[in-house]
């Protein structure tokens, strides 16, 4: 009995993984790292779940009084006389340097994110989405996978265009979901996008659909038709992620728990991509077989960071 109950448990495990899954996506032609300093200490991320903070805000600066006297202050002659320069000034003259340093470095850090800062920092966006049924949906982007060319900027924000207007079409649809977001220095926004494609692959055992970039447009597409499942009455989502990160993204409201507004804002952001502005881009969809669909059980387990919309 002990042995059944051991192997009903781990072909339970096994049915809850077992699922098909598309994506397609890919990073600027220009490569992410001519924009990067090399260094992520251009900014923090921020998220709506887990261990990002989500918030920002401008941080600006402040004048720090320093005394002036004998000894410290900027003397009225070079040569001498009137109260030298001395040691405890330069000292002082250190102090105020590092502290404006310090205060320079937390407001380039503590822009509001998503506001398109300048220089080396950069803004990554995630939405994810559980959809009730939607064949529709996955035909819609298996079309976008097999048409796109993710070997230039232009053609890979399209695909993300795309992609962010087949779900802006079925907000009637939108069960539950969840928007992150993160603000640093390029290599780290990038190395944020992929974590999310990451860990949204790993919700399915296998990749039916995808095209993702191998400098030939035409031989990037795959699809898999022999893949079979197990149909159950019971299953009922669909899961889609898309994710960016970019030197600029339009304006998005404040962070916040995520509802369907912010769900809309950002998907809105992500189809205003500018080809220029773009690091990387993906997209993740399970299941990706026609009919094929996930219980709730099974979507509490694969996405336990989903909010009711």
């Amino acid at each position: 009995m002990f042995l059944a109950l051991i192997a009903a448990l781990l072909f339970s495990l096994s049915a809850v993984q077992a699922a098909s899954g598309g994506g397609f996506g890919g990073r600027s032609s220009g490569s992410s790292s001519s924009r990067s300093s090399g260094s992520s200490s251009g900014g923090s991320y921020g998220g709506s779940s887990g261990g990002y903070s989500r918030g920002g805000g401008y941080s600006g600066g402040g004048y720090i009084p320093v005394p002036v006297g004998p000894g410290y202050g900027y003397g009225n002659s070079y040569g001498g006389g009137g109260g030298g320069f001395g040691l405890g000034g330069i000292v002082i003259l250190i102090v105020v340097i590092v502290v404006v340093v310090y205060f320079m470095r937390r407001g380039a850090g503590g822009k509001g994110l998503l506001s398109g800062g300048g220089g080396t920092t950069a803004q990554a966006v995630m939405v994810q989405i559980l959809m009730t049924g939607g064949d529709e949906v996955k035909a819609a982007l298996q079309q976008v996978a097999q048409n796109g060319d993710p070997d230039t900027n232009e053609g890979l924000s399209q695909m993300m265009n795309e992609a962010a207007l087949v779900l802006l079409r079925h907000p009637d649809r939108w069960t539950y979901g969840d928007v992150e977001r993160a603000q640093g220095a390029s290599g780290s926004a990038d190395s944020q996008v992929g974590s999310w494609a990451t860990e949204a692959r790993a919700a399915f055992d296998e990749q039916t659909t995808s095209n993702y970039q191998n400098k030939d447009p035409k031989s990037g597409y795959t699809h898999k038709k022999d893949y079979t499942f197990q149909k159950d009455a019971g299953d009922l989502y669909l899961a889609v992620t898309l994710a960016v990160a970019a030197a600029a993204l339009p304006s998005m409201p404040p962070a916040g728990t995520t509802d369907a507004k912010e769900v809309k804002a950002a998907l809105q952001a992500i189809s205003g991509l500018n080809p220029g502005d773009l690091i990387r881009a993906e997209v993740v969809w399970s299941p990706d077989a026609e009919g094929e669909f996930l219980s709730e059980d099974e979507a509490i387990q694969k996405y336990p960071k989903l909010t009711k919309l």
